[in-house]
């Protein structure tokens, strides 16, 4: 063999492999994070103001690796203007992205665990084994951790049969009010590839038989629960406070997020005159989750 030739077979052997990094805002990144996992993303790293390599001029990069080029081109083109392609060589990537994860707690007792990390876990310590891409939303923004703080208080202080979840997103506070013991969620967005991956997520923790994931809005819901759940954000919860509300059953509580500070009067002046009046607020940084009862 020549020396050109054994150059050329040298370089061939050398595995390459595409990483698509795609530019978005924070309050996008959990939509884009689940539409990349469905074309075929292996591991998805987000970089933002939180992490160690920042985000973006947009604020957030999502880097998310593939395992062959044509679905890296696919997700190139769904992101046209706002993705590049980089490629990773070597036979190590598919588990250099990893070191970057540690579990991740929400509340008191959910905590996030990918699949490949061992976890000691405490007594207390509820774990969802959920792998980041998967879990798209699994709490790395403040108001999901704020809404599951919440889901603790109140499934502690009262067993709930149905729990309703407006904008589900990847599911992960559904999977967390069954995972601290309610018996079934029912859930919707507007959103079909949320909701696919909701599902995709229940049948991964073993719980599709407990919820019902549905695409659409509020008018896809029929039932009413003493627990609801609506982690959108304030541009959405105000012009939908009036069918949110009607979700809310006597006696019920209804756990808002999403909404910052400066926007909590605005959004507990929408729901007061539908018969919800503020509980509790806990804050975040600059981030509030409203709770409200029907009296």
């Amino acid at each position: 063999m020549s020396d050109d030739a054994a150059v050329a077979a040298k370089e061939a052997a050398i595995l390459r492999f595409p990483q698509v990094h795609v530019e978005c805002a924070p309050d996008d990144a959990d939509a884009v994070n689940g539409r990349l996992l469905l074309l075929g993303a292996t591991g998805i790293e987000q970089r933002d103001a939180s992490t160690l390599v920042k985000g973006g001029p947009q604020g957030v990069t999502l880097v998310a690796s593939f395992e062959d080029e044509a679905s890296a081109e696919e997700a190139m083109a769904m992101f046209a203007g706002s993705a590049r392609l980089e490629w990773i060589e070597g036979d190590d990537w598919a588990d250099a992205w990893k070191a970057h994860w540690r579990p991740m707690r929400l509340g008191e007792r959910i905590v996030v665990v990918p699949s490949w990390l061992e976890y000691a876990a405490q007594p207390a310590d509820v774990v969802m084994r959920l792998d980041p891409g998967r879990a798209f939303g699994t709490g790395q923004h403040a108001s999901t951790a704020l809404a599951t703080a919440a889901l603790e208080r109140r499934l502690r202080a009262r067993h709930e049969s149905l729990v309703l979840d407006v904008g589900c997103g990847s599911g992960i506070l559904a999977f967390a009010a069954l995972l601290l013991g309610a018996e079934r969620c029912v859930l919707c967005d507007i959103d079909a590839l949320s909701i696919e991956v909701t599902r995709e997520n229940a049948e991964h923790l073993g719980l599709t038989s407990r919820i019902d994931a549905r695409v659409g809005s509020t008018d896809v819901l029929f039932e009413r629960s003493t627990l609801v759940l609506a982690n959108i954000e304030a541009s959405v919860l105000i012009p939908l406070a009036a069918p949110i509300a009607a979700l809310v059953s006597e006696g019920g509580v209804l756990v808002l997020s999403g909404v910052l500070e400066t926007q909590r009067a605005a959004v507990v002046a929408a729901y007061e005159p539908l018969g919800l009046s503020l509980d509790r607020c806990e804050q975040e940084g600059d981030w509030v989750a409203p709770e409200l009862v029907r009296r």
